[in-house]
């Protein structure tokens, strides 16, 4: 199985370029959804927080939901989603972080009133808290879907201020 870091063809170069982070941006949910999905797993629905930056690609949080399409359980992903919040606080070290939200889930790329629910709750989770720029996906076998992107929002400076 190959790793987030191969959805990018960066040779191992750091820190990655413009175009290699826009690839990133692009690729990483895709490459998500292109794993297989085990029959009689646990979980086959899972929410990823997975972050971009200059300095690489990496996992803040992969969180098993369960093996249904249909609407969750409502207290269960409640509290991922509160998890996927804290989550996507912006790394105090790269400024310039994104985050990815990825829904990873067998069905179609088409989005599902239980792929909007578990969305809303993220939003929900992430409202009032200081949160890097993100993006939510959803994804399987037949692809991304990008939902949502919040604006990037950078820090006002106090006039005179580089």
């Amino acid at each position: 199985m190959s790793t987030l870091s191969d959805s990018i063809d960066a040779s191992g170069r750091l820190p990655l370029t413009e175009a290699e982070l826009a690839a990133a941006r692009r690729n990483v949910a895709r490459h998500l959804g292109t794993h297989p999905f085990l029959p009689g797993a646990p979980s086959s629905r899972s929410l990823w927080v997975v972050f971009v930056g200059e300095w690489g690609i990496w996992t803040h949080a992969m969180l098993p939901i369960d093996d249904r399409l249909d609407m969750p359980d409502r207290m269960h992903v409640a509290r991922l989603c509160e998890i996927a919040g804290l989550c996507l606080a912006p790394a105090l070290c790269h400024a310039d972080e994104e985050a990815l939200v990825v829904l990873r889930r067998p069905g179609p790329a088409a989005i599902s009133e239980a792929d909007a629910y578990i969305f809303r709750l993220v939003c929900e989770a992430a409202a009032g808290r200081e949160t890097a720029p993100w993006t939510f996906y959803v994804t399987g076998p037949d692809g991304a879907k990008q939902c949502f992107r919040q604006p990037v929002q950078r820090p006002r400076r106090p006039p005179g201020v580089p």
